[in-house]
C-alpha cells in the first residue's frame, strides 16, 4: 500500500453506501460532502493504492476558517441549486437527509464554531474492508497529520458516532483525545437512530 497526495474528483466507491442510504441523486451528495476537499483544498487529500486500486483515503482541511466559509458561501448553494434543477427536492430521500441534519444542531453549532478558527483542521477517513487491518488508515492519517503540521496547523478533529467502537479505538490509538459529546441523529436505511456524537482532538 502507498499513500500520497493526489488531486481526485469524487472517490464514488468509499462513499457510496454510506450516502445511498440517504439520497439516492449521488451528484448531489457527492458535492455536498467532498465539493470542498477535492475542488477547493484538493492537495490535502491522500489515497491508499493497491494493485492500482484505491482502498483508502483521507479527505482534510488545513484551515477550518476557509472550509466553512466557501461551504456556506459555494458549495451549499450551489448543491441546492442543483437539487432544484434535477428535481431531487421532491423525493423523499432528500427530506429525511434535511430532516436528519436539523435534529443535529448540536453538531452544526459545533461545525459553525470551528468554521472561525483557521489554525484548527479536521478530517475523514474511509478504508475498504479488504484493505483494514494492514495499518492502511494508520498510515494515511499519519501522512495528513504531518502535513497539516507542516502547514502550521495546531490541532486536528474527527468526529465519530458512539456506535462505531472500531472507529473510536482507530483515534484513540493515534492519539486523538475525547473533548466533548454531543446527542445526534442518524439516518439509516429511512429510519432515524439517535446517537452521541463524539468529538476527539489531537494537538499537534
Amino acid at each position: 500500500f502507498t499513500s500520497a497526495p493526489i488531486q481526485v474528483n469524487w472517490v464514488g466507491g468509499l462513499f457510496a453506501n454510506a450516502v445511498r442510504i440517504i439520497l439516492r441523486e449521488m451528484a448531489v451528495a457527492a458535492d455536498i460532502l467532498t465539493g470542498y476537499y477535492t475542488d477547493h483544498e484538493p492537495g490535502s487529500t491522500f489515497v491508499a493504492q493497491a494493485a492500482g486500486a484505491v482502498v483508502g483515503y483521507v479527505n482534510g482541511c488545513f484551515d477550518n476558517r476557509r472550509y466553512g466559509l466557501v461551504m456556506f458561501w459555494i458549495i451549499v448553494p450551489c448543491a441546492l441549486f442543483k437539487a432544484v434543477v434535477r428535481k431531487t427536492v421532491f423525493k423523499k430521500e432528500f427530506w429525511t437527509m434535511i430532516n436528519g441534519m436539523a435534529r443535529n444542531w448540536h453538531r452544526l453549532l459545533l461545525w459553525r464554531k470551528q468554521s472561525f478558527h483557521s489554525h484548527e483542521g479536521h478530517i475523514h477517513i474511509g478504508v475498504a474492508e479488504t484493505a483494514r487491518g494492514h495499518g492502511v488508515g494508520a498510515r494515511l492519517v499519519q501522512n495528513f497529520l504531518a502535513a497539516a503540521q507542516a502547514s502550521g496547523v495546531e490541532q486536528i478533529t474527527v468526529s465519530v458516532h458512539s456506535a462505531n467502537i472500531p472507529a473510536r479505538g482507530f483515534f484513540e490509538h493515534l492519539g486523538f483525545a475525547l473533548a466533548k459529546s454531543y446527542p445526534m441523529v442518524m439516518v439509516r436505511g429511512g429510519r432515524m437512530e439517535r446517537h452521541e456524537s463524539l468529538y476527539y482532538v489531537k494537538h499537534l
